[in-house]
């Protein structure tokens, strides 16, 4: 792959469901740190991608919790 090649795609916030090496399955969630959001993206890209964030926030972090916890349950069998 070519060194200065911009990049086209840009994580801003994912939910996943891992299965390990060792039959554990973990849950993941992560997002682009807020505090880059203004280096990274034009002042009026950032506020959209800002609101983005917030919202699919709002909707994931709940079910993340819930999933941790059932998994959680779930090994302890």
């Amino acid at each position: 792959m070519e060194k200065n090649k911009k990049k086209t795609e840009a994580n801003l916030i994912s939910f996943k469901v891992l299965l390990t090496k060792k039959n554990e399955i973990i849950t993941e969630l992560s997002q682009l740190p807020e505090k880059h959001i203004d280096n990274i993206f034009q002042p009026e890209e950032a506020w959209v991608v800002r609101n983005v964030i917030k919202k699919c926030k709002e909707k994931i972090t709940p079910l993340h919790s819930y999933l941790q916890k059932e998994l959680q349950s779930l090994q302890e069998k």
